[in-house]
Order: C-alpha cells, then structure tokens, then sequence
C-alpha cells in the first residue's frame, strides 16, 4: 500500500469518525432537551439543515413529532402526525416502523381518532400479515371483540409473525381472555407475550399493569370489561 493510499484511507476514516461523533452529540442533546422539557430546542435542532443531513430526514421528524406530543400541542401534533402518515421516506422501512409505533401506542390509548388515521396508512401498505395482525388488534382494543382467540392462534401457528407482532398478536388473545373473564389463560398469554417484546417496548408497562392486577387474589373480578 503507498503512502498517498494509506493517507486517503486514514483522511475517510477520520471524516467518518467525525461525523458519527457529530450526529451523537446532536442526539443527546435533543433526547437531553426532551427529558428537561425544552420542547422548542428540540424542533429547532431537527429543523436545522445540518442535522437534517446528517440525522436523515425521518429522525428529524419523529423527534419533532415526539416535542409536539409531549408538549401537548394537539393541533400541530395532528398536523405533523399526518404530514408523516402521507410523508415518503427514503427507507420504507423507516415508514413502517413509525407506523407500527405509533399505531400501536394510540391503540394501548384506545385513542380511536389517531388510531383510525395510522390503520388507513398500514393498510395502504398492501403487507397482507402487516395488516391482518394491525386489523385484529383494533377490533380487540377498540371494538372490544373476544371472538378472535381461535383466529389469532392459528396465526401464531402460520409461523409468519415473530417478535413485535407475535407479542402483539399473544397481548391481543390475552386481552379477550380478560373480557371473558378466564383469568388463568390471561395470565399465561401476557407472560408468554412479555417474551416477545424488548424490555423496552411500549407493551411492557400494559402487561406488567394486567399481570398486577390479575394475579392479584380478585384479579378475576378487577379485570377489563368488554
């Protein structure tokens, strides 16, 4: 390898540190101003151009969109949530995963007004086991339907759903069990549906909250009503 090489090589290599070192450090600072209430510095980070650059512009958004929710300013918070339902991403994967999120955040909300905005864009997606599972969970959540258990099961046996949507597809059975008020195959749902889900994930409070309840010793008289 020559000299002129090596140098070029190490020139890209530092650009590149550089700019990961860059995009971090404007992160933490948004994530900072999240957690201290600075909503506005959070926009005004994901609107300035070098972070749109370097952050992309999906990122930028979700954490635009994430101030105006928490800042509990409904009607931009609509109007960014709907810009970002009909926005096109530069990774589709991208619109899925912000689609599934918050989809299913309204949906553990019961929030049926944001819910029905992000299903319309799930099933405009034409994913067939995307939609289908998304579908069920509404008329569980919203619709209070217990008739679904038979038919979840059998998807959980097609093997086409595993992590998220198989946690979501077991909280959705365990969930019916509560309205029929079988306690003891609740309880075994959720536990199973805990495994599925990251400790992390937006599920975790809901179960750990109906596994309290449930097994508690009139866990069978405290439960959701369908």
């Amino acid at each position: 390898m020559s000299v002129i090489t090596a140098t070029v090589i190490f020139l890209l290599f530092a650009c590149y540190i550089g700019v990961q070192l860059v995009k971090n450090f404007q992160l933490r600072q948004m994530n900072t101003c999240l957690k201290s209430r600075d909503y506005a510095s959070v926009e005004k980070m994901a609107d300035m151009p070098m972070s749109r650059r370097l952050l992309g512009q999906y990122t930028c958004d979700l954490y635009k969109l994430r101030a105006m929710y928490l800042d509990k300013d409904v009607p931009r918070f609509e109007e960014m949530l709907q810009y970002m339902i009909a926005a096109e991403y530069k990774n589709p994967a991208d619109k899925k995963s912000f689609l599934e999120q918050y989809y299913h955040t309204f949906l553990l909300k019961e929030n049926k007004k944001y819910a029905d905005w992000l299903l319309d864009a799930i099933r405009k997606t034409g994913d067939e086991p995307f939609i289908l599972y998304n579908e069920q969970a509404y008329e569980v959540m919203i619709n209070k339907r217990s008739d679904l258990i038979e038919t979840m099961d059998a998807q959980i046996d097609s093997k086409k759903y595993y992590g998220f949507s198989l946690g979501v597809i077991l909280f959705m059975i365990a969930r019916q069990y509560e309205y029929i008020h079988d306690t003891k195959h609740a309880i075994i749902s959720y536990k199973n549906a805990k495994v599925c889900f990251s400790p992390k994930a937006l599920y975790i409070p809901a179960i750990e909250k109906s596994l309290g309840r449930l097994e508690q010793p009139d866990g069978g008289e405290q439960g959701v009503r369908a």
